[in-house]
């Protein structure tokens, strides 16, 4: 459970996207029937995985660096296609425009380690007029090992050289929970943020 307790101490608050600030309109089921044809055809293999992250693991471990960048330009076309029709989740954009309400720390950053693409991330912060608020942006891009690998929270924390401890993550999968048990960094589901911000606001 979240209480102010929580970010004491805390340097960086770091954010998944999807499901977390907003919920994106993406047919992801559609992308991953997309991306397992074109591997197929690429590769001449049949690509069954359970995953976009899944799928992308297969290409890096081909070397195969303008195929993956390929794969990145389809996955972010389809993500962005239809931004315009997120869904804000108002108890997250709250908290990042008015975190000082919470007893957060003036200096404390807020950064994003999203399974997304940049573009989609910026373009949705934008959308919601929170894109100022963030320091720090790692995308889809940014990694080659994808969550719940810890990569990206490393990556954030080495930017900021500052000590797992000094690091707070939210998300709303269980793999956010896994990324940040493998980081070993504080992490909580956007449930516990939403309640928080509610209990605020009663108060």
């Amino acid at each position: 459970m979240l209480k102010k307790s929580s970010f004491k101490d805390k340097k960086v608050l770091v954010f998944d996207l999807d499901g977390t600030i907003v919920k994106l309109n993406v047919n992801w089921k559609e992308l991953k029937q997309i991306l397992s044809e074109r591997y197929s055809n690429i590769y001449n293999t049949s690509c069954q995985f359970n995953s976009i992250s899944g799928c992308l693991s297969y290409v890096v471990s081909k070397d195969d660096k303008k195929e993956l960048e390929n794969f990145f330009d389809i996955i972010r076309e389809f993500e962005v296609k239809n931004i315009d029709n997120n869904t804000p989740i108002e108890e997250s954009i709250y908290f990042i425009k008015y975190k000082n309400e919470f007893g957060i720390d003036d200096g404390a950053k807020l950064a994003i380690l999203s399974l997304n693409t940049r573009k989609t991330v910026i373009e949705s912060l934008k959308k919601e007029k929170i894109l100022d608020k963030f320091d720090f942006i790692v995308g889809r891009e940014d990694v080659r090992r994808w969550k719940p690998e810890p990569e990206g929270l490393v990556i954030i924390k080495n930017h900021y050289g500052i000590k797992s401890d000094e690091m707070l993550y939210i998300g709303d999968m269980r793999k956010d929970m896994l990324t940040g048990d493998n980081a070993g960094v504080d992490t909580y589901l956007i449930d516990d943020l939403i309640q928080y911000v509610k209990d605020h606001k009663k108060n």
